[in-house]
């Protein structure tokens, strides 16, 4: 299953792996590619694509569906 990564910070699907290294010595670190965000760190929070909103590249909570 496909799972998407979102950024902590600002919240965007814009996340990609920083260093070619990561995960191998080192913990993963991921890049928010984002133009106002430019967060870097190893925390991302990870939902499922039918969670995922597109057309504001937001994620929904599941509270809000019940």
């Amino acid at each position: 299953m496909v799972r998407i990564r979102i950024c902590p910070k600002c919240k965007n699907s814009t996340l990609k792996t920083a260093v070619n290294v990561s995960g191998w010595l080192t913990p993963n670190i991921f890049e928010c590619t984002s133009d106002s965000c430019n967060y870097i760190g190893p925390l991302f929070i990870e939902i499922d694509p039918k969670d995922f909103k597109v057309d504001n590249n937001s994620y929904e909570d599941d509270k809000n569906n019940e």
